[in-house]
């Protein structure tokens, strides 16, 4: 079944936001995820660019509580996984609001501001969104740096988290993101 990929990533999301295991996520999952990204490079918790990093994972909540569909509060998985594949919220716009809260990770893992974050970096981003295995951080980075320099720049990444939400193929880019395959 072609969308199996898809939604395996989607459940694979769920759990990593789900990090107390309760079997529903919170805007308090997102402030987290973002809070541990800022940790993660040192970040002030009041700097702009700490604030900044946080707001954009709570502008993916901000959306995604649309599929909270007994509005408690609360996506479950099922309203997750149905958030992601459904109309009942956009993809389109649900994508993009997972693409300017990696931006903003991908900007406080890039210290020197050259465009491009390395693999220690990038397992750092993982560890502070709720992933400390790093041998799936290594599997999505060697994804990732197709012309194996040991750096991704932002359209790299761009590309694959794009397609951890969208690929309904195995082979296609962001199909292994966050499954370590």
């Amino acid at each position: 079944m072609p969308d199996q990929v898809l939604h395996d990533n989607i459940d694979r999301v769920f759990a990593i936001l789900d990090a107390d295991g309760d079997g529903g996520v919170r805007k308090d999952d997102f402030t987290s995820m973002g809070r541990g990204v800022a940790r993660e490079f040192g970040l002030d918790e009041d700097s702009p660019r700490s604030r900044r990093l946080v707001e954009g994972y709570e502008a993916v909540w901000d959306y995604l509580c649309g599929a909270d569909l007994d509005v408690d509060g609360v996506v479950s998985p099922a309203e997750f996984r149905e958030a992601h594949t459904s109309g009942r919220v956009t993809t389109e716009v649900l994508v993009e609001k997972w693409e300017s809260a990696s931006r903003q990770s991908f900007e406080a893992a890039d210290a020197d501001g050259d465009g491009h974050i390395d693999l220690d970096g990038f397992a750092g981003i993982y560890r502070g969104a709720g992933i400390p295995d790093r041998a799936v951080a290594e599997a999505a980075f060697g994804a990732m740096d197709a012309n194996a320099d040991g750096r991704v720049d932002w359209t790299e990444l761009s590309a694959h988290v794009r397609g951890l939400f969208t690929a309904t193929d195995d082979s296609a880019k962001g199909a292994h993101m966050v499954s370590g395959g």
